[in-house]
C-alpha cells in the first residue's frame, strides 16, 4: 500500500491506533479530534463536518470508496456511522472533483473497514456513558480456505437521550436506539479477486410534540457494494464496481390522539464504473476509466412526486515521477449531465523531498457542484424544535402561502429575490504544504490554503414564523473564498510522554460583501431605534458558522504497568449563525456564538487481551442550548474491550 505522506496532496491518515485510543462512538467523534475540521450542528439537526472552512454538503463521505447519501437538511448525519469496524481513516482537503466528481469540492472522507489477517479474530467491546448510553460492537474475522476472507460487524446504540431546555414536555435529543450490520468478503483466486460488502443501518426514536401529539422517526439504509478485479500482467489491472444504496426516513404523527400525519424521505443512488490501470514500473501509474450515475428522490411535501438525476463521466489520471525526489499527479474528469452543462474538473499536485527533513507538496484543482433536490425542492419542517428548510425553488410560494396564513411574523429576504434559477457551483482550490523534521524527531506539518468558489450554495435565514423559529433557504453567494494556514506538530518526551498539537486560522468572506462595504453602501445599528452607521471593511467578519482560530491539543502518557492517560482538548473561537442587526451580513457588531473550549480525559489499562477504560468527555460541563444543542454537557463513560 502506497504511504498517503509521500502523495503530493494534503491528506491526514487517522490510524486503527489512534481511533482506538480516542475511545470514540460515532465517526463524528473523531472526526472532531482532527485540527482543521469542525463538527457543525446543521439547522440544529445532525451533526456534520466542516473542512478548511467549506461546509458538510462540500465534503464527500465514503465508505471503501463508495458515497454515503442522506443529506435531509443539508447534513449527512454523521452519529448514524459506527466506527467500531474501521480500520483507518483518509482525509483528503481540497478540491478532488478530478477523480470523485461533484461532492468533493472541499475533500475526501474515506473510510477503510477491517479485514482480518488472521485464521480467525473477534474484537469485542462495550461502552456504558451518561444518559443511559449503551454501545456494544461485535467485529468477527475469519480466512476460510480457497482464499475467502470473511468479515462481520454488528452494532447496538441506544440512549436516553437529554433535555438541555425548560420545555417540560419537550427533550432536546428523545430517547432513540440504533442497529448496524456490515458484512465485508475478499476472495482472490489467479489473477481474479472479488470484494462485495453490505451494510443495514436502522435507528428508532421515539418523540413527544405537546402533552396530546406524538411521534416516531424511523431511519433504514442499506447498501451492496461489489468489485472485481483482473490481474492481466504485472503492469495492467481492470476494476469493475457497482454499487447501490438506499436511504429511507419515515415520521409518523398521531396529533391530539385524532389524526394522523406521515412524512417520508426515500433516496436511492446507483453507481458503477470501470477502471483500467497501467503501471509501466512501481513509480508511473496510469488509470483511466468511465463511469455512470443514477440518483432519484421520493418524498412527500416536495414538489415533485419523484425527481431523478443521470449522469456519466470520464476520468484518468497519471501518478509518475520528474526526478527521484519529486513525484506528481494529475487528474482530470469530464461529467455529463442531464439537466446541466458538461463540466471539466483537472487537477495537478506535486511533491518534492528537499532534503532529508523537509519536503514540499503544491496541489491546484478545480471542484464542480450541481445544486441538489434539496437545494431546489426542499420543504422540510423538523419535528422536535419546529424550524424550517425550503429549496430555492420552493422558497417564493411557500412564503407566499404562510403569509397568506399569517403564520410570518418577519420576512427577511423578499419573495422576488427567489426569481430565477440556482446556479451551479465551481471551485478553484490551492494547497501549498510543508513537512518539516527537527533533529529530535519533531515532526511539523505546514499547509497554506486558499478554495475560491463562485455561485457558492450556502444557506441563511430568510424569515421567522410567529413561534420563534427560523426559516432556512438557499442561496447564491457572487464569489466568496476560503483561506487560511494549518499546523500540525507532534513529539515524543522520555518516550512514554507524545504529545500533538494542531492550529488553523481561517478567513472565509463574499467578494460582494467586501466591494459593498468598501463603496460604502452597507450600514447597521447596534439597536433597532439607534441611529445607522457605516460599516468599514475591519468590520467585516465573513461568512457565518465559521471560526477564525482552531486549537487542538492530544497527550498520551504510558506508564510501566500498562496504564495510559490520554488528554485531549480543543477550542474554537467566536463564530455567527444569523444576522442580527439588519444589513443581511455578518459584521463585528452582530451577535456572535462565544467561543469554546472542550477537553475530555480517559485512563486505560491493558492486561493480556482486555482493555479497561474510564473516560470524561467534556470535562469543564460546556453547554449552550440555543446555539449549540449538540453539546449535551459533562459525559461520564466506562469501556470495555476484548480481542481475541
Amino acid at each position: 500500500m502506497r504511504q498517503l505522506s509521500n502523495l503530493p496532496l494534503p491528506v491526514k491518515l487517522i490510524s486503527n491506533q489512534e481511533i482506538t485510543k480516542s475511545n470514540s462512538s460515532r465517526l463524528s467523534d473523531i472526526l472532531d479530534d482532527q485540527s482543521g475540521i469542525f463538527i457543525v450542528s446543521d439547522f440544529g439537526g445532525g451533526n456534520g463536518i466542516q473542512v478548511q472552512g467549506l461546509d458538510s454538503q462540500y465534503t464527500l463521505l465514503l465508505i471503501d470508496g463508495s458515497p454515503i447519501i442522506g443529506r435531509q437538511s443539508g447534513t449527512l448525519d454523521l452519529d448514524r456511522i459506527s466506527i467500531g469496524n474501521i480500520e483507518q481513516i483518509e482525509i483528503i482537503k481540497g478540491s478532488s472533483s478530478s477523480l470523485y466528481g461533484t461532492d468533493a469540492i472541499g475533500g475526501v472522507v474515506n473510510l477503510i473497514t477491517t479485514m482480518t489477517n488472521d485464521s480467525i479474530s473477534a474484537d469485542i467491546s462495550y461502552k456504558f456513558s451518561s444518559f443511559n448510553t449503551n454501545d456494544l460492537s461485535i467485529n468477527i474475522g475469519k480466512i476460510l480456505n480457497k482464499g475467502h476472507n470473511l468479515n462481520l460487524y454488528f452494532n447496538s446504540f441506544n440512549s436516553e437521550g437529554y433535555d438541555l431546555n425548560d420545555n417540560p414536555v419537550l427533550n432536546t435529543v428523545e430517547p432513540y436506539k440504533s442497529y448496524t450490520a456490515f458484512l465485508r468478503h475478499n476472495f482472490k483466486k489467479n489473477k481474479w479477486s472479488f470484494f462485495s460488502s453490505s451494510r443495514i443501518y436502522n435507528e428508532n426514536q421515539d418523540f413527544t410534540l405537546d402533552l396530546n401529539s406524538y411521534g416516531r422517526n424511523i431511519i433504514n439504509e442499506s447498501s451492496v457494494n461489489t468489485s472485481i478485479n483482473f490481474q492481466n500482467n504485472e503492469s495492467h489491472k481492470f476494476v469493475f464496481e457497482n454499487y447501490y444504496t438506499n436511504y429511507k426516513n419515515d415520521e409518523e404523527y398521531d396529533l391530539n390522539q385524532n389524526s394522523i400525519d406521515e412524512s417520508f424521505f426515500d433516496q436511492s443512488l446507483f453507481k458503477s464504473e470501470l477502471r483500467s490501470i497501467f503501471k509501466n514500473d512501481v513509480k508511473n501509474t496510469l488509470t483511466i476509466g468511465l463511469g455512470f450515475y443514477s440518483e432519484t428522490l421520493k418524498r412527500n411535501n416536495f414538489y415533485k412526486d419523484k425527481v431523478s438525476q443521470n449522469s456519466f463521466n470520464y476520468f484518468v489520471q497519471y501518478e509518475g515521477f520528474i526526478f527521484k525526489n519529486t513525484n506528481y499527479i494529475f487528474g482530470a474528469r469530464y461529467d455529463q449531465y442531464d439537466e446541466y452543462e458538461s463540466e471539466f474538473s483537472p487537477r495537478f499536485a506535486i511533491r518534492t523531498q528537499i532534503n532529508d527533513n523537509i519536503s514540499s507538496k503544491i496541489s491546484i484543482g478545480k471542484g464542480f457542484k450541481t445544486p441538489d433536490f434539496r437545494q431546489l425542492y426542499f420543504n422540510f419542517s423538523n419535528s422536535n424544535s419546529g424550524y424550517s428548510v425550503i429549496g430555492f425553488n420552493a422558497a417564493k410560494e411557500i412564503i407566499y402561502n404562510l403569509q397568506s396564513l399569517g403564520q410570518i411574523s418577519n420576512l427577511i429576504i423578499s419573495e422576488e429575490e427567489f426569481s430565477g434559477n440556482l446556479k451551479p457551483e465551481s471551485s478553484i482550490s490551492f494547497n501549498l504544504g510543508f513537512n518539516i523534521k527537527t533533529y529530535k524527531n519533531i515532526i511539523f506539518d505546514l499547509n497554506f490554503f486558499r478554495n475560491q468558489i463562485q455561485n457558492l450554495i450556502d444557506y441563511k435565514i430568510i424569515a421567522t414564523k410567529l413561534n420563534g423559529q427560523s426559516i432556512f433557504s438557499y442561496y447564491n453567494l457572487n464569489k466568496v473564498y476560503t483561506q487560511g494556514i494549518e499546523l500540525n506538530t507532534a513529539f515524543s518526551l522520555l518516550n512514554d510522554l507524545k504529545i500533538n498539537f494542531g492550529y488553523q486560522y481561517l478567513e472565509a468572506k463574499d467578494n460582494e460583501a467586501k466591494n459593498q462595504i468598501k463603496k460604502g453602501e452597507v450600514f447597521a445599528r447596534l439597536t433597532p431605534n439607534s441611529p445607522a452607521f457605516q460599516i468599514k471593511p475591519k468590520d467585516y467578519y465573513g461568512l457565518y458558522n465559521r471560526s477564525r482560530h482552531n486549537l487542538n491539543l492530544k497527550i498520551s502518557y504510558v506508564t510501566k504497568n500498562n496504564f495510559e492517560v490520554y488528554f485531549k482538548s480543543k477550542y474554537r473561537s467566536k463564530y455567527g449563525i444569523s444576522d442580527t442587526n439588519g444589513n443581511n451580513l455578518l459584521d463585528d457588531f452582530d451577535e456572535f456564538v462565544d467561543s469554546n473550549l472542550l477537553s475530555d480525559m480517559s485512563i486505560s489499562k491493558k492486561y493480556k487481551n482486555y482493555n479497561l477504560t474510564f473516560g470524561v468527555d467534556n470535562l469543564f460541563d460546556y453547554t449552550d442550548p440555543v446555539n449549540i444543542p449538540n453539546y449535551p454537557g459533562r459525559i461520564i463513560y466506562s469501556k470495555l474491550n476484548i480481542k481475541l
